[in-house]
This record gives C-alpha cells, structure tokens and sequence, in this order.
C-alpha cells in the first residue's frame, strides 16, 4: 500500500478494535484505508462481495479488460521441476515407440490402398490367360466361389469375369438340368463332361446327350475320376494293374515302417465293423444277409471311423454293396485300406485290377455266412497269416486326389490337335459309350 494513503489513528481506538472486533467496522476500515482491489486478481484472491461484483462485471462485458490491467498480469510459468518432467515425458521411449507405430499404421493404410487396384489388375491379366473349368451343378469349393488347381481356374459362377469357359462339368452323382448353357460363353473347342463317382448314374431322359467327354470312375472313361487311387510309393502316377503278392514283403520294408505296423497290429481287439447304412426295399439284401452274420458273431456299427470312432481296434471292415457294376469300389473299400483294416466285400462287382490281389475277402468265395464268420475268427487268431493282407504296403501307396479336375486341366491345356483321348469326341461316341455298358441287377440275396 502506498505511504501517502495512510493515516493517523489514535491508540485506545486500535487498541479497542483489536479487542472486540466488528466485521462490518473491520471491512469499512480496510475499505475506506485501502486502496480498490483490482479485479482481475484471480478469483480465490477476492472476497464474496468482490467475487459477486466482478462476476456480474464479467456477464456484462466480458471484454472489460483493459491492455493495461492485462499486461500487469503475470505469464504461466512452470517449475523447473515441472520442465524437467515434461522434457522427459516428450523424450522417452514409450512416446518415440508410440510414434514410430503411429508412422508405421499411416505407412501400411496408404500401401494398402496403393496395392489393392495393382493386385486386382494383375489377377485380371493373370486370369486372362487361364483355361476355364465350369462346375455346373457340383458344389465342392466350400464356400469359394473359383479356386485354382493345375494351372486352371475351377469355379461355380457361371459368369465368371466374362470368360468363355473351356470345360463345363455335369455331375451325374447330382441332379442337374441343361437350362442356361446355351447362354453360357464356351470357348470353340469346349469339353460337356459327363462326370460320375457312383454307378447308376441316368441322363435325366435324355434322348440326344450333348456330351464329348467321359470322367467318370469306370476305367473305359476317357479320363478316370475316383477320390482314392493306387500308386507305387515312390511315384504318384494311378496304376492300371498289380503284382502277385510276396510272402516275404517285410523284407522290402523298412525297420521303421515295420515297427509302427506291429504297433497298429497290437492295437487289434475285436473282430469286424460296419458303417450305418439306411435300411430300405434296395438294401434289403444286405440287411438279411447281415441277420444272418449276427446268429455266428458280434459285430459293431459306426457312422464313420473319424473322431471318437476309432476304426483301428477292429481287424476287419464289412462292407455291403447291392450292385455289381463293373469297375465300381465303394468308397469303403478305400477308407478300410486306409485305417489298416482288412476289406470284407459283401456283394459288388469284379474288383480285378482295381485294388492289390489278396487285400480284401469277398463273400463270393464261401457258400454261406456261417463259413465266412469262421473264417474271421480263423483269421483275427492267426497274426501271421492275417498281416499277409497288408503285404502291398510293401510296394504300394493308397493315395487321395486332392486335385480331382487335376486331369481334366491337363487335357484343355493342350493343343487341340495334340490331345489325345479314346472313343473320340463326339455325341454318338458317347451314345456308344453308355449303351456298351451294363450294371447287373441284384435282385436276390446273397444268401
């Protein structure tokens, strides 16, 4: 407070107001005796009265401020302390890897951006010079809706980039129709596949059948088509027949390979199993025949041998087929082969030359279902003579076809001159070809 503002003041008249203070006479005191609080001290600085009073200056002009008063206030400082803590967070490695990830995001978002219409463009030009397969019924993708195999883009989508399609595949496993192929862009030596895992397969009536090409299971078809085939171990090419077996073929094994054979062959504790089938007027058959098994032996069913239902403790499979069309395995066959068990064949075909000689028992060799129980039974008691079973394991490999229209790439990929197929490429080959076969009609029991 400035000296010429103070003034003079008895004694008594201090000495009674600091006896008994009154805070009205206190306030008119330093009112009167000191000099106008400034308003713009901060507001813990201020009493009520003055809080209220620069509050309502404040809502009256909130500009009240003069440059004078404004340059008297003093700037934000920090401690040193304060700098010294901030510095450091701004510097630490935290906040340089923090930054680093944030450059690193924007990086990837703009190349990612930038990459997309290049991939696209390529996959374009690159599909450009792809041959075509069309799946015209058949859904086997999973979900996709073309993927490539061998060289070949294999799709479901009709209209697949606006291409002409070099093969179109009828699966005759399935129902299908011929509504839309016209429509559908063909490139000028186009293949109509008629394609069939199974026997009995009809041409849904039709008297003139546009199709120039067989893949089908039977070994007259221009191109094989089965999920499981037999090879040489060390090659993957699909075998047209077999040696006889050798008594001795553990000594073309290796140690190995012997060791975890007798591994699975301990694991063996009960006699046979069948897969679950729908029993009905076509598998009355079997059903009989199988009625007739249980009276000499106790057998298990399994929906499958994936997961929990563990194939491997049996020594064998039954495996009931009404038909016997030529040149059919059924798909058990393959599966009982593939878990080390030994195929027992009720009804089917002639299986010459499908699958090794003495893999599998056929209930053609005995009179009746009593005599091949006794056989089992003889078999799953004698190790040594029921190991004689895998002796192909020795030179054979059982492999699946994880690329099925593999085959069927290869032959659109070459010249048209070039490829070479039997029973020619024309409607009346085909008319040939499906008339000259016949599938017996089993229509008693097997018993």
């Amino acid at each position: 407070m400035p000296i010429d503002k103070l003034r003079a003041m008895p004694v008594d008249k201090i000495l009674s107001f600091r006896r008994n203070p009154d805070p009205q006479q206190q306030q008119r005191q330093q009112t009167d005796e000191m000099e106008e609080i400034p308003r713009f001290l901060p507001a813990q600085l201020l009493n009520d009265d003055e809080k209220a009073k620069d509050a309502d200056r404040r809502m009256l002009d909130s500009d009240s401020i003069s440059t004078e008063d404004a340059d008297r206030l003093p700037p934000p400082r920090r401690s040193p302390v304060s700098m010294m803590n901030l510095q450091r967070e701004l510097y630490s490695p935290n906040q340089c890897l923090s930054a680093l990830k944030s450059i690193a995001a924007v990086i990837t978002i703009c190349m990612v951006f930038a990459i997309i219409p290049l991939y696209r463009r390529q996959k374009m030009e690159k599909d450009a010079g792809l041959k075509m397969i069309l799946l015209w019924n058949d859904h086997p993708l999973a979900g996709q809706s073309a993927h490539m195999e061998c060289g070949c883009l294999v799709t479901n989508r009709r209209n697949h980039n606006d291409k002409p399609f070099d093969a179109v595949v009828f699966n005759a496993d399935f129902p299908y129709s011929f509504e839309g192929l016209n429509s559908t862009k063909r490139s000028p030596d186009f293949y109509l596949v008629y394609a069939a895992k199974k026997p009995l397969s009809s041409l849904s009536g039709l008297r003139d059948p546009p199709f120039n090409l067989t893949m089908t299971y039977r070994t007259d078809s221009q191109l094989i088509w089965t999920d499981y085939y037999f090879s040489y171990s060390n090659l993957a090419r699909r075998l047209k027949s077999f040696r006889t077996p050798s008594k001795n073929f553990a000594d073309d094994m290796s140690s190995a390979m012997i060791q975890s054979f007798e591994n699975k062959m301990k694991k063996k504790t009960r006699l046979a199993v069948y897969l679950i089938y729908e029993v009905n007027q076509n598998t009355l058959a079997q059903s009989l025949y199988l009625e007739e098994l249980r009276k000499y032996a106790d057998f298990d069913a399994h929906g499958s041998c994936l997961g929990s239902h563990d194939c491997s403790y049996y020594h064998f499979m039954l495996i009931f087929e009404p038909t016997a069309c030529p040149d059919y395995l059924p798909p058990e066959m393959y599966m009982a082969m593939d878990k080390l068990l030994v195929p027992v064949l009720i009804g089917g075909g002639n299986l010459t030359n499908l699958v090794p000689h003495h893999s599998f028992i056929s209930s053609r060799d005995f009179s009746t279902p009593r005599e091949l129980v006794a056989h089992l039974k003889d078999l799953a008691n004698d190790p040594e003579e029921y190991r004689r079973y895998f002796w192909w394991h020795s030179l054979y490999k059982l492999r699946q076809s994880a690329q099925p229209y593999c085959a069927l790439c290869s032959l659109i990929q070459q010249n048209p001159e070039e490829r070479q197929i039997g029973q020619g490429s024309s409607k009346l080959a085909f008319i040939d070809w499906w008339t000259e076969y016949h599938c017996p009609n089993r229509s008693t029991t097997f018993l």
